[in-house]
């Protein structure tokens, strides 16, 4: 038999991975062509989008099963990692052509303004944004499902 992550958490997880990638793109588009992309409070947004995205897909993923059964920890976990792993790797993955091809002038910007170190490149620069929105993806995640959490009811035993 199929289990319920296999069923139905990879599909949803894909899903939600894929609205990640395209909301997180438009959004850095919009905040590119408003002249924001500087704007470092506007990142919040983006954690934002993540926050939504992983309880989006978590709440799916509930009513998909039986009402007894809400899924174990490490199912809703898993689910919320590769909803976020598709998002941001796909986002990263365009930041990188982004930067690299459409608009060279931007990270010309980004190394002479705000670059860490001396040669960074579009590969490093999507790179340093995937390993954050990964970072921050396992710590939201465990906050989500905890905030989605639904209450334990306790069983009452007969003393003996």
């Amino acid at each position: 038999m199929m289990s319920d992550y296999l069923r139905y958490g990879l599909s949803i997880s894909r899903k939600n991975g894929l609205f990640l990638a395209a909301f997180l793109t438009v959004f850095f588009l919009a905040m590119r062509a408003l002249g924001l992309a500087h704007e470092y409070y506007l990142r919040v947004f983006n954690a934002l989008i993540l926050i939504l995205l992983i309880g989006r897909g978590i709440l799916s993923y509930r009513s998909k099963l039986e009402d007894e059964h809400y899924g174990t920890f490490f199912d809703l976990y898993r689910i919320s990692l590769r909803t976020a792993f598709i998002g941001v790797a796909l986002f990263s993955v365009f930041l990188a052509i982004y930067l690299d091809q459409i608009d060279p002038a931007f990270m010309q910007e980004i190394q002479e303004v705000e670059s860490p170190v001396p040669f960074m490149s579009p590969v490093m620069a999507a790179g340093i944004v995937f390993i954050e929105g990964l970072g921050s993806s396992l710590i939201f995640s465990y906050l989500v499902i905890q905030f989605l959490k639904k209450p334990t009811v306790e069983f009452k035993t007969e003393k003996a």
